[in-house]
């Protein structure tokens, strides 16, 4: 009798463990409020609303004339985005492989002591066919990922994030202070701008609350060859043209447009405002599918956030905001001696071997 009780108790406890540990490595209900991050510091490229006197750009009809060829305007939200996972002090931590350390020839091979949740998982950019491997240059997915460690004000970001027979692998990855200004000093961050990833991003609650209080960002395919402008410190820009921009360009909705008198949706009039009072800046070297702006991916939590707010689709649509009513703010000139600068920085978050 006190074997079958001892066998009993032992199936009893390891129930109660496993349903413990299934509990614990559920994803949250709920993302929190993006106020409540306090996301970057208050001088910020972000947190910064353009002045009501600000200079337009001598060529900024020309920019915009390329600029609605790109059409549509859409937010990458289940596609190209990313899942963001807050951790914390108790979180177990990783080392995260990096294979372009050593293909970029950067003298760094992993990124140590990274803060990942149980249910952390990459987006899946399903859009694209070429899964990455090694670097993953060749691949057309990004799957990115990004840890909020809300205890060390430490954000991680990861481009192509995958799991490799257990081993976390990012093609690459980095690591900013949220109490930075949201740029990564001599870029080498997973944004070809050297942005860090998460700035700029649409959070659910302000799409509830109907307001955003900081600037956007956006990706684009016509991208211009030749370096940043500031506040970017870094480029993949590839277009020669005139009219292409430059990566670390502001534009801004003109304020001076009634958008009572749009037919817009409520999240569609509250990211339009964001646009006419701080802008958002060009990030990222973008597909041909159109002018993607960013919100955190709903793969974040068990269920969707931004039900009722946007469509629940991969790429939701802002068709009621007029291309050609943008205006690119005076373009600071480019850093044509970038590469020369790139580097690795200890932001007090980046642990790398």
């Amino acid at each position: 009798m006190q074997i079958i009780f001892l066998k009993t108790a032992l199936v009893v406890l390891v129930f109660i463990v496993s349903v413990a540990a299934s509990v614990r490595a559920e994803k949250p209900a709920s993302l929190p409020d993006f106020s409540d991050l306090t996301l970057y510091s208050s001088d910020s490229p972000f947190n910064q609303p353009i002045d009501a006197d600000a200079e337009i750009d001598p060529k900024s009809k020309r920019y915009i004339k390329t600029f609605k060829k790109a059409a549509p305007l859409l937010i990458n939200l289940k596609q190209y985005s990313s899942p963001v996972y807050i951790a914390g002090s108790s979180t177990p931590s990783y080392e995260v492989e990096l294979p372009c350390g050593e293909y970029w020839e950067i003298g760094v091979n992993r990124l140590l002591d990274v803060p990942i949740p149980d249910w952390a998982e990459p987006g899946n950019d399903t859009d694209g066919s070429i899964p990455p491997e090694g670097c993953g240059e060749d691949s057309d997915q990004d799957n990115n990922m990004v840890v909020l460690n809300l205890d060390s004000r430490c954000e991680y970001d990861f481009w192509q994030m995958r799991l490799e027979n257990g081993q976390w692998v990012a093609s690459w990855g980095n690591a900013i202070s949220m109490d930075s200004n949201g740029v990564y000093p001599a870029g080498v961050s997973t944004r070809g701008s050297g942005f860090a990833f998460l700035g700029g991003f649409i959070w659910p609650d302000e799409l509830k609350k109907g307001e955003i209080t900081h600037a956007l960002v956006f990706a684009y395919p016509y991208t211009k060859a030749g370096g940043p402008v500031a506040p970017a410190t870094d480029s993949d820009g590839e277009v020669k043209s005139k009219t292409a921009m430059p990566e670390g360009a502001r534009l801004r909705l003109d304020p001076s447009l009634d958008l009572d008198a749009l037919d817009l949706m409520p999240a569609e009039r509250t990211i339009a405002r964001a646009l006419q009072v701080y802008g958002m800046y060009l990030v990222d070297n973008g597909g041909e599918s159109g002018i993607g702006i960013y919100a955190v991916d709903p793969r974040s939590v068990q269920n969707n956030p931004y039900e009722g707010l946007l469509p629940d689709e991969d790429y939701p649509e802002l068709s009621g905001i007029p291309l050609d009513m943008f205006q690119v703010l005076k373009l600071p000139k480019q850093d044509r001696k970038w590469r020369k600068k790139l580097n690795i920085v200890n932001t007090g978050c980046n642990n790398f071997e």
